[in-house]
């Protein structure tokens, strides 16, 4: 059988068995993603349940599949990034990526040394600002083209040497018109593959005694059970603060500065929309390297007020997620707002869905036993994760700059 297809059944068979816990899951690529998550989950217990003599260890895992069922549908991964679920601790995770090549146009020239002008056997294909290369070998020069009449070609600036007739004139991709019999110029999209290793994440709850005595004795609640709720919320966020700092902080498409000191001759509101602008020029800068807007915003509470505030914000009425990133609109019907706790309060990052970051979990969640500290009576519960996150494009991320 195809390796292809063989996957496509294996995946579909993990979709099957753990229908149970995707009830409710929309869309193919978020289902088997769980599905995966889950089977990885169940894995790492069994091998507890036979590497240990006690169970102690491996029963806390019975709240894990109820936790990966809240957590990672609500991650921002879901929605900003690219999900690849690891099916061991190391692997490979996958992204398109533009590869532009300098093509060499069977165009012949002639030129002749301290002067801006080449001629050529035909122009068609070659506009005004084509990096162009004269020569070959050692004698090659390149320049930028400042202008052309028919057979003519002028240059920026002078030739330093004669060149022969018959030499190819080589350029960079700008268009895909060539001459009849010339080269094609490529811009290929390529699918790259990059190695990654799963790293530990660590985090711990506590609770005093005194709480889960009160608790049940008032409310007649569980506070392990609470616990769990807790935990899940504070797995979300701190996965989402990872994914985000790295685009954040790897951002390649450029800064947009945008004060929020309004200039003399503004009034209050408009000034307040000119932080619309330079959205719009982050959003251009990452359209110059990916040839794609981007799509969606993310900024701290204060500055997802600010753009509320602007005619062009719609709120989004739909069901958000109780805990982590939350999407609350749309900013001219162009871009999504999220709005994300404890984001640094001076910068907005405009990006594009999916094209630039991957997230890989392995081992989605390992639920310690309850662990008593006797010096400050208080109940200790750890949990780890592994996975592996890889920012895979970053002129797919573009911020805004706010000074006070």
């Amino acid at each position: 059988m195809h390796p292809l297809r063989e996957e496509q059944q294996r995946m579909e068979a993990l979709v099957r068995k753990h229908a149970w816990i995707l009830e409710g899951i929309e869309g193919e690529r978020p289902r088997r993603v769980l599905a995966q998550l889950v089977e990885n989950q169940q894995a790492y217990t069994r091998g507890l349940l036979e590497d240990t003599t006690t169970a102690d260890l491996a029963m806390p895992q019975v709240y894990a599949t109820a936790l990966i069922r809240k957590v990672y549908p609500a991650l921002v991964a879901q929605q900003l990034a690219s999900v690849q679920p690891l099916r061991g601790p190391n692997g490979k995770v996958f992204y398109l990526d533009h590869v532009k090549e300098a093509v060499v146009t069977f165009l012949t020239a002639s030129a002749a040394g301290s002067q801006p002008l080449i001629e050529v056997d035909s122009a068609y294909g070659l506009t005004v600002g084509d990096v162009v290369t004269i020569g070959s070998g050692g004698e090659a020069e390149t320049k930028v083209i400042a202008a052309i009449t028919h057979k003519s070609v002028t240059l920026t600036e002078n030739l330093a040497a004669a060149h022969a007739k018959n030499e190819p004139v080589q350029r960079a991709y700008t268009t895909s018109r060539t001459t009849e019999g010339g080269a094609v110029a490529r811009a290929r999209l390529s699918l790259t593959s990059v190695d990654v290793v799963a790293q530990k994440h660590a985090l711990a709850v506590a609770w005093t005694s005194e709480a889960a005595e009160d608790l049940r004795a008032t409310h007649s609640l569980d506070a392990e059970a609470e616990l769990i709720d807790a935990v899940a919320g504070e797995i979300v966020r701190e996965i989402d603060r990872g994914i985000l700092s790295d685009m954040l902080v790897n951002a390649g498409a450029g800064t947009i500065p945008w004060s929020a000191t309004r200039e003399e001759g503004f009034t209050e509101p408009e000034w307040r929309r000119t932080i619309y602008d330079a959205i719009a020029d982050a959003s251009n800068a990452i359209f110059k390297r990916r040839y794609r807007p981007a799509d969606f915003l993310v900024a701290d509470a204060d500055t997802v007020g600010r753009l509320e505030k602007l005619e062009e914000f719609r709120l989004d009425s739909g069901d958000r997620p109780a805990v982590g990133v939350q999407r609350v609109g749309r900013l001219n019907g162009r871009w999504d707002v999220f709005k994300a706790p404890e984001f640094p309060p001076d910068r907005i990052l405009v990006g594009i869905r999916g094209d630039g970051y991957v997230y890989a979990p392995y081992v989605p969640l390992t639920l310690t036993p309850a662990h008593y500290d006797a010096n400050t009576d208080t109940w200790i519960r750890s949990l780890r994760t592994r996975a592996a996150q890889r920012l895979t494009v970053p002129d797919a991320y573009a911020v805004v700059a706010i000074t006070p």
